[in-house]
């Protein structure tokens, strides 16, 4: 495990800055071969990326096979993962307000702020990379030799035979599906729908990593108090709340048609402005008396309810591998897989039926964004619910025809 953790990290080092700079030595390239350029470095560090999460999650497993342990030492993960991403947003917050350009709005002038923080990264991880590879150790396979789960090589086809390996890859894909389009989208959905100012896109990413790992520590007591399946279902209930916020959440301004306007007869003239950031034909309307900051709470509500529902999908998981933690990479691979396979379709889906071209935003951006960041992470959610549903009902059912129903 430890040797595929170095693998992909080394693959990491070596795309990671590539993706975050303008390609090298290149004059006038066709939009294809700028694809190609870029998307070769992505490959290798979604390669390297996955080899470091898959080797690094299928050592938890072989740690301990105690379920509340497993949660612990999943929340741990999950904060210092929250730790490393508020380290980067305050990192971009700061280096917006220093090096960046001077508008308010995000632009090519603040390409350097990621270059200089994709850099930074690289070097603190190389930091903690040497750490975990010196003060880990690897327990050898012999050493569980003597256990009944070891006596005899698990073969990894056996998991398709397993309800549960299904379960919880619902569980997990649903989870990061949630999870992940919020963390792509609410940017864009900052920027362009409520209009706020581009040190916003690190403001409220920030809140809501604070919020996951004030969460992380108190996620064993929930999980001991309430169990796995009523923690997962309170974050469930938070991620929705937090998806109806932000559908209802009216931004600073909005871009309606000139047409519209005039004919608004509740629409005076004083809030029309000659220099819009709208569009030809479009007029900016504000909205008066709106705290646009009130989004800020349903970040938090996003980061609670995204560190319950992905620190008990993965204990699920975990559970699920019991002590067979000879293929436990190949289950979270798969999960990672379904992962994957998930988010790159939605969001597919999301930029073809983007209404506006890939070079600007229109008007349209607005509502579009709205729905985005509210439908998706909240269809998401009910799906979700459902794959709830179906677990708890099979184990129902597996006691009813074992007798155990009303033990």
């Amino acid at each position: 495990r430890k040797t595929w953790h170095l693998l992909g990290t080394f693959c990491v080092l070596l795309s990671f800055s590539f993706i975050f700079r303008e390609c090298l030595d290149c004059e006038n390239p066709s939009e294809w071969a700028v694809r190609l350029y870029y998307c070769c470095f992505v490959v290798v560090f979604q390669f390297g990326w996955a080899s470091v999460q898959i080797s690094h999650l299928s050592l938890i497993p072989e740690l301990t096979s105690n379920k509340h342990e497993q949660v612990v030492l999943n929340g741990i993960r999950y904060a210092f993962s929250i730790i490393s991403t508020v380290f980067v947003y305050l990192g971009i917050w700061l280096l917006l307000d220093t090096v960046g350009g001077g508008s308010a709005d995000l632009g090519p002038d603040d390409k350097n702020v990621f270059e200089i923080m994709a850099y930074t990264v690289l070097g603190v991880g190389i930091v903690f990379v040497i750490i975990f590879h010196v003060g880990t150790k690897e327990r050898a396979l012999d050493a569980f030799k003597d256990e009944p789960a070891f006596q005899k090589k698990a073969d990894w086809r056996k998991w398709f035979r397993r309800p549960g390996f299904y379960q919880a890859g619902v569980i997990y894909m649903a989870s990061r599906l949630m999870v992940n389009i919020s963390q792509v989208y609410t940017p864009l959905y900052i920027l362009h729908t409520l209009h706020m100012s581009k040190h916003n896109i690190a403001i409220f990413p920030l809140i809501v990593y604070v919020s996951s790992f004030l969460a992380t520590l108190v996620m064993d007591r929930l999980h001991k108090a309430l169990g796995s399946r009523m923690t997962y279902l309170l974050g469930l209930i938070l991620v929705l709340g937090a998806c109806v916020w932000m559908h209802f959440q009216p931004g600073r301004y909005d871009c309606v048609k000139q047409s519209a306007v005039m004919s608004n007869h509740t629409v005076t003239p004083s809030v029309l402005t000659p220099i819009s950031p709208c569009t030809r034909g479009y007029e900016i309307v504000y909205n008066h008396n709106v705290h646009v900051e009130a989004i800020f709470g349903a970040a938090v509500l996003l980061g609670i309810g995204g560190a319950s529902v992905l620190v008990t999908s993965l204990s699920m998981v975990s559970h699920v591998i019991g002590r067979e933690t000879d293929n436990a990479a190949f289950v979270y691979g798969a999960m990672s897989f379904t992962d994957k396979l998930s988010n790159g379709a939605a969001i597919q889906v999301i930029q073809v039926l983007h209404p506006c071209s890939l070079t600007s935003c229109c008007p349209a951006c607005s509502p579009y964004y709205r729905m985005v960041v509210s439908f998706i992470p909240g269809g998401a959610a009910a799906f979700a619910f459902l794959a709830l549903v179906w677990i708890v009902s099979s184990e129902r059912l597996r006691a009813l025809f074992s007798g155990r129903c009303c033990e």
